[in-house]
């Protein structure tokens, strides 16, 4: 049996899975906080299945292209469906909330169902390369390599960096608009850009971890430190402190009890956030 030491080893055969998942939980809550401020924390759970959608889509676009599966560049290809799929997926839902009637959040559910049934016909419409593509929309974080490693330890540092340069700015966008507006003078702007960096995360992320693994890296972890923080400062460290506990222990459990790692990882968040609140109901019940 592999020991505990083994296991955080970068020697160890799986710690590339562990370094991007842990990655993934350090800076994916930080997102998933500010979405949270927005009262757009669907957002995390739409655009993961948008991001998954272009994904479906590209590889069914490069097969009636003529394009032979198995010929390389399928990483690729899956990054830029992905990416131009979430990016414009935000920028179509940024436009309906300013210039569309009706509910935010009934659209969100909308797109969600829309995306989900269109992923599935273009993985239909391509039998070609079919387990690839169920592969890359499942995100087997467990099978990555050095090299989309690397790559996402640099789009992830470049979203972290703006994240923290810029923090005054967007946590004043995300909770107070008008306040961001007088103090600022780019609301718009600081919203813009924040979208941005959510949807480069979610668009990589979703390619080297799936859609599931990401939309609970950024929901979970957030709702935990929400009930447990007591300032603004206090909610984002401990969004990422407790993002970063879950990959580690996720980690170590479906090694151990050879379980995949995403699943794990989203089932230990939730078990963190049924704690939490029982602790709390505990306590009160306590001090009564």
């Amino acid at each position: 049996m592999v020991s505990l030491f083994e296991l955080f080893s970068p020697s160890f055969l799986l710690f590339p899975a562990l370094a991007g998942s842990a990655i993934l939980a350090f800076v994916c809550p930080l997102v998933g906080a500010h979405l949270l401020l927005r009262r757009r924390v669907f957002l995390g759970l739409t655009l993961p299945q948008v991001a998954a959608c272009g994904v479906a889509f590209t590889f069914w676009l490069a097969h009636e292209l003529g394009v032979s599966h198995g010929t390389g560049g399928e990483r690729l290809l899956a990054t830029v469906g992905s990416l131009v799929f979430t990016l414009g997926g935000m920028g179509l839902l940024a436009y309906l909330d300013r210039h569309a009637t009706g509910s935010p959040e009934g659209r969100l559910a909308a797109a969600y169902a829309f995306a989900s049934a269109l992923t599935i016909l273009f993985v239909v419409f391509n039998p070609a390369g079919e387990l690839e593509i169920l592969n890359l929309l499942k995100g087997e974080v467990i099978s990555l390599s050095l090299e989309e490693l690397h790559l996402l330890a640099v789009v992830f540092a470049i979203i972290y960096l703006a994240l923290v340069l810029f923090r005054r700015e967007f946590l004043l966008n995300s909770f107070d608009r008008d306040l961001s507006f007088l103090l600022t003078g780019g609301s718009v702007q600081w919203g813009f850009w924040l979208y941005v960096l959510c949807g480069f995360s979610i668009a990589i992320g979703v390619i080297m971890a799936g859609p599931l693994l990401v939309f609970g890296f950024m929901v979970l972890p957030p709702l935990v430190a929400r009930a447990l923080a007591r300032g603004m400062s206090s909610f984002f460290m401990l969004s990422s402190a407790l993002g970063l506990a879950t990959a580690l222990g996720g980690f170590y459990l479906s090694v151990r009890l050879d379980l995949p790692l995403g699943p794990t990882d989203v089932a230990l968040g939730c078990v963190m956030i049924f704690l939490t609140y029982l602790l709390q109901w505990l306590v009160s019940k306590i001090r009564e």
